[in-house]
Protein backbone atom coordinates (compact mmCIF):
# COMPACT_ATOMS: atom_id res chain seq x y z
CA UNK A 1 0.00 0.00 0.00
CA UNK A 2 1.31 3.56 -1.36
CA UNK A 3 2.13 6.30 1.83
CA UNK A 4 -0.87 8.31 -0.39
CA UNK A 5 -3.07 5.62 0.58
CA UNK A 6 -2.41 5.20 4.27
CA UNK A 7 -4.74 7.71 6.15
CA UNK A 8 -3.19 10.84 7.73
CA UNK A 9 -5.86 11.24 10.07
CA UNK A 10 -9.62 9.21 10.68
CA UNK A 11 -11.75 10.92 13.20
CA UNK A 12 -15.36 10.89 14.02
CA UNK A 13 -16.81 14.94 14.82
CA UNK A 14 -20.38 15.07 16.35
CA UNK A 15 -21.93 17.51 14.21
CA UNK A 16 -25.75 18.27 14.28
CA UNK A 17 -26.34 15.80 16.73
CA UNK A 18 -24.84 12.90 14.90
CA UNK A 19 -21.24 11.72 14.54
CA UNK A 20 -19.64 12.01 10.85
CA UNK A 21 -16.20 9.80 10.34
CA UNK A 22 -14.23 10.70 7.84
CA UNK A 23 -10.32 10.11 7.23
CA UNK A 24 -7.56 12.16 5.72
CA UNK A 25 -4.93 11.64 2.84
CA UNK A 26 -1.89 13.77 1.64
CA UNK A 27 -1.41 17.68 1.80
CA UNK A 28 -2.74 20.50 -0.34
CA UNK A 29 -6.09 22.13 -1.29
CA UNK A 30 -8.74 20.20 0.51
CA UNK A 31 -10.93 17.79 -1.74
CA UNK A 32 -13.93 16.02 -0.24
CA UNK A 33 -14.83 12.79 -1.67
CA UNK A 34 -18.50 11.90 -1.39
CA UNK A 35 -19.75 8.75 -1.97
CA UNK A 36 -23.26 7.46 -3.21
CA UNK A 37 -26.44 6.18 -1.71
CA UNK A 38 -26.13 2.63 0.09
CA UNK A 39 -21.96 3.09 -0.22
CA UNK A 40 -19.36 4.38 2.29
CA UNK A 41 -16.32 6.50 1.67
CA UNK A 42 -14.59 2.86 1.08
CA UNK A 43 -16.13 3.44 -2.51
CA UNK A 44 -13.14 6.14 -2.91
CA UNK A 45 -10.61 4.10 -1.57
CA UNK A 46 -8.79 3.04 -5.31
CA UNK A 47 -8.76 6.81 -5.86
CA UNK A 48 -7.32 8.42 -3.39
CA UNK A 49 -3.59 7.54 -4.35
CA UNK A 50 -4.62 9.61 -7.68
CA UNK A 51 -5.91 12.86 -6.21
CA UNK A 52 -3.81 13.02 -2.91
CA UNK A 53 -0.48 13.49 -5.00
CA UNK A 54 -2.37 17.58 -5.49
CA UNK A 55 -4.95 17.45 -2.67
CA UNK A 56 -5.16 16.94 0.90
CA UNK A 57 -7.96 14.91 0.47
CA UNK A 58 -11.25 13.94 2.88
CA UNK A 59 -12.93 10.80 2.61
CA UNK A 60 -16.33 11.18 4.67
CA UNK A 61 -19.16 8.68 5.68
CA UNK A 62 -22.12 10.56 4.90
CA UNK A 63 -25.00 10.88 7.39
CA UNK A 64 -26.32 6.85 8.10
CA UNK A 65 -23.38 5.49 6.32
CA UNK A 66 -20.13 3.64 6.70
CA UNK A 67 -18.81 4.75 10.09
CA UNK A 68 -21.04 7.37 10.78
CA UNK A 69 -23.77 7.16 12.79
CA UNK A 70 -26.71 4.95 11.89
CA UNK A 71 -30.16 6.86 10.39
CA UNK A 72 -32.40 7.24 13.59
CA UNK A 73 -34.28 10.29 11.78
CA UNK A 74 -36.38 10.60 8.34
CA UNK A 75 -33.85 10.75 5.91
CA UNK A 76 -33.41 14.10 4.19
CA UNK A 77 -30.52 14.94 1.40
CA UNK A 78 -30.47 18.33 3.36
CA UNK A 79 -29.49 17.32 6.43
CA UNK A 80 -26.30 15.07 5.05
CA UNK A 81 -25.77 18.41 3.25
CA UNK A 82 -25.68 20.50 6.71
CA UNK A 83 -23.42 18.01 8.33
CA UNK A 84 -20.93 18.73 5.59
CA UNK A 85 -21.04 22.10 5.72
CA UNK A 86 -20.56 21.84 9.39
CA UNK A 87 -17.49 19.38 9.28
CA UNK A 88 -16.57 21.99 6.46
CA UNK A 89 -16.52 25.05 9.38
CA UNK A 90 -15.71 23.14 12.03
CA UNK A 91 -11.88 21.95 10.57
CA UNK A 92 -12.30 25.91 9.62
CA UNK A 93 -11.53 24.85 5.58
CA UNK A 94 -12.13 28.35 3.44
CA UNK A 95 -12.82 26.77 0.10
CA UNK A 96 -12.85 23.32 -0.63
CA UNK A 97 -13.09 20.96 -3.77
CA UNK A 98 -15.34 18.19 -4.40
CA UNK A 99 -15.81 15.19 -6.68
CA UNK A 100 -19.50 13.51 -5.72
CA UNK A 101 -21.08 10.46 -7.25
CA UNK A 102 -24.94 10.10 -7.24
CA UNK A 103 -26.09 11.21 -3.92
CA UNK A 104 -22.65 12.63 -3.20
CA UNK A 105 -22.81 14.58 -6.40
CA UNK A 106 -26.67 15.86 -5.24
CA UNK A 107 -24.66 16.78 -1.67
CA UNK A 108 -22.18 18.96 -3.43
CA UNK A 109 -25.07 20.87 -5.46
CA UNK A 110 -27.03 21.43 -2.87
CA UNK A 111 -23.79 22.40 -0.73
CA UNK A 112 -22.44 24.93 -3.23
CA UNK A 113 -26.05 26.49 -3.00
CA UNK A 114 -26.41 26.83 0.46
CA UNK A 115 -23.16 28.22 1.13
CA UNK A 116 -22.17 29.52 -2.38
CA UNK A 117 -18.60 30.88 -1.62
CA UNK A 118 -17.51 27.62 0.34
CA UNK A 119 -17.21 25.64 -3.14
CA UNK A 120 -14.62 26.55 -5.71
CA UNK A 121 -15.05 23.75 -8.11
CA UNK A 122 -16.88 20.37 -8.10
CA UNK A 123 -17.64 17.39 -10.34
CA UNK A 124 -20.58 15.69 -9.90
CA UNK A 125 -21.22 12.21 -11.14
CA UNK A 126 -24.80 10.75 -12.06
CA UNK A 127 -27.01 13.47 -10.52
CA UNK A 128 -29.08 16.06 -11.31
CA UNK A 129 -30.70 17.79 -8.19
CA UNK A 130 -33.94 16.41 -9.26
CA UNK A 131 -34.98 12.65 -8.17
CA UNK A 132 -37.34 11.38 -6.28
CA UNK A 133 -37.34 7.25 -4.94
CA UNK A 134 -40.94 7.40 -5.01
CA UNK A 135 -41.02 7.65 -8.72
CA UNK A 136 -39.48 4.16 -9.00
CA UNK A 137 -41.74 1.69 -7.42
CA UNK A 138 -40.53 -0.87 -8.81
CA UNK A 139 -37.32 -0.11 -7.57
CA UNK A 140 -38.81 0.31 -4.03
CA UNK A 141 -40.55 -3.07 -4.26
CA UNK A 142 -37.03 -5.06 -5.32
CA UNK A 143 -34.80 -2.74 -3.15
CA UNK A 144 -35.82 -4.13 0.55
CA UNK A 145 -34.28 -5.74 3.27
CA UNK A 146 -36.21 -8.89 2.82
CA UNK A 147 -33.75 -9.19 -0.60
CA UNK A 148 -30.55 -8.20 1.34
CA UNK A 149 -29.00 -11.21 -0.28
CA UNK A 150 -29.02 -9.60 -3.25
CA UNK A 151 -27.60 -6.69 -2.07
CA UNK A 152 -25.06 -8.02 0.02
CA UNK A 153 -21.93 -5.99 -1.26
CA UNK A 154 -24.10 -3.24 1.09
CA UNK A 155 -22.75 -4.89 4.22
CA UNK A 156 -19.32 -4.29 3.14
CA UNK A 157 -19.79 -0.31 3.57
CA UNK A 158 -21.21 -0.27 6.74
CA UNK A 159 -19.79 -0.66 10.41
CA UNK A 160 -22.75 -0.79 12.06
CA UNK A 161 -24.35 -4.28 11.56
CA UNK A 162 -26.88 -5.71 9.74
CA UNK A 163 -28.86 -2.95 11.87
CA UNK A 164 -27.60 -0.19 9.48
CA UNK A 165 -27.66 -2.04 6.31
CA UNK A 166 -31.47 -2.35 7.15
CA UNK A 167 -31.78 1.45 7.92
CA UNK A 168 -29.86 2.45 4.84
CA UNK A 169 -32.10 0.12 2.40
CA UNK A 170 -35.55 1.61 4.33
CA UNK A 171 -34.49 4.94 4.17
CA UNK A 172 -34.35 5.23 0.26
CA UNK A 173 -37.88 5.69 0.18
CA UNK A 174 -37.42 8.71 1.51
CA UNK A 175 -34.64 9.50 -1.22
CA UNK A 176 -35.73 13.22 -2.66
CA UNK A 177 -34.41 15.87 -3.62
CA UNK A 178 -35.74 18.75 -6.25
CA UNK A 179 -33.43 22.41 -6.49
CA UNK A 180 -35.50 24.91 -7.95
CA UNK A 181 -34.04 27.46 -10.74
CA UNK A 182 -33.48 30.09 -8.18
CA UNK A 183 -31.60 27.46 -5.69
CA UNK A 184 -28.88 26.51 -9.06
CA UNK A 185 -28.59 29.46 -9.95
CA UNK A 186 -26.80 30.46 -6.50
CA UNK A 187 -23.92 28.18 -7.49
CA UNK A 188 -20.72 30.09 -8.40
CA UNK A 189 -18.42 26.82 -8.35
CA UNK A 190 -17.01 25.71 -11.41
CA UNK A 191 -19.12 22.49 -11.94
CA UNK A 192 -18.30 19.40 -14.55
CA UNK A 193 -21.83 17.66 -15.15
CA UNK A 194 -20.83 13.45 -15.65
CA UNK A 195 -23.48 11.24 -16.95
CA UNK A 196 -23.61 7.59 -18.70
CA UNK A 197 -25.99 8.12 -21.58
CA UNK A 198 -27.38 4.51 -20.36
CA UNK A 199 -28.18 5.46 -17.00
CA UNK A 200 -31.54 6.47 -15.31
CA UNK A 201 -31.36 9.98 -15.15
CA UNK A 202 -31.96 11.08 -18.47
CA UNK A 203 -29.73 13.05 -20.42
CA UNK A 204 -32.09 15.99 -21.10
CA UNK A 205 -32.83 16.49 -17.12
CA UNK A 206 -28.34 16.70 -16.52
CA UNK A 207 -28.33 18.69 -20.03
CA UNK A 208 -31.07 21.43 -18.63
CA UNK A 209 -29.15 21.70 -15.37
CA UNK A 210 -26.00 22.41 -17.00
CA UNK A 211 -27.98 25.41 -18.46
CA UNK A 212 -28.99 26.54 -14.98
CA UNK A 213 -25.54 26.82 -13.28
CA UNK A 214 -22.66 29.47 -14.63
CA UNK A 215 -19.26 28.04 -14.98
CA UNK A 216 -20.92 24.51 -15.98
CA UNK A 217 -19.19 21.97 -18.47
CA UNK A 218 -20.74 18.89 -19.15
CA UNK A 219 -19.34 15.04 -19.97
CA UNK A 220 -21.93 12.66 -21.66
CA UNK A 221 -20.11 9.58 -21.46
CA UNK A 222 -20.99 7.09 -24.18
CA UNK A 223 -22.42 3.09 -23.31
CA UNK A 224 -21.98 3.87 -19.76
CA UNK A 225 -24.35 3.25 -16.49
CA UNK A 226 -24.74 4.94 -13.45
CA UNK A 227 -21.10 4.20 -12.13
CA UNK A 228 -19.94 6.08 -14.79
CA UNK A 229 -16.35 6.82 -13.15
CA UNK A 230 -15.51 2.95 -12.64
CA UNK A 231 -14.43 0.36 -14.89
CA UNK A 232 -13.42 0.93 -18.46
CA UNK A 233 -13.88 4.54 -17.82
CA UNK A 234 -11.88 5.06 -14.51
CA UNK A 235 -8.37 6.55 -16.25
CA UNK A 236 -9.56 8.81 -17.90
CA UNK A 237 -12.38 10.53 -15.72
CA UNK A 238 -9.02 10.52 -13.27
CA UNK A 239 -7.01 12.72 -16.03
CA UNK A 240 -10.02 14.48 -16.98
CA UNK A 241 -11.22 15.24 -13.36
CA UNK A 242 -7.64 16.06 -11.90
CA UNK A 243 -7.34 18.51 -15.14
CA UNK A 244 -10.87 20.26 -14.29
CA UNK A 245 -10.13 20.68 -10.46
CA UNK A 246 -6.73 22.54 -11.87
CA UNK A 247 -8.57 25.16 -13.32
CA UNK A 248 -8.81 28.50 -11.70
CA UNK A 249 -12.61 29.79 -11.08
CA UNK A 250 -12.59 33.21 -13.16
Amino acid sequence: MSQAQTPTQTAGLELNDVSIYYETYGQGEPLLLLHGYTQSSKSWKDFVEYYAQDYKVYLIDLRGHGKSSPFTETFKVEDATKDILALIQTLKLEKIKGIGFSFGGDVLLQLSSMSPETVESMVVIGSNADWDAQNYPDMLEAFTYENIEQFAWIRDFHAGGEEQVQSVIEQLANYNIKMSADELARIKANTLLILGDREQISVESVVSLSKKIDNSALWIMPNTGHYAHQGDNREEFIRISKKFLAQKNE
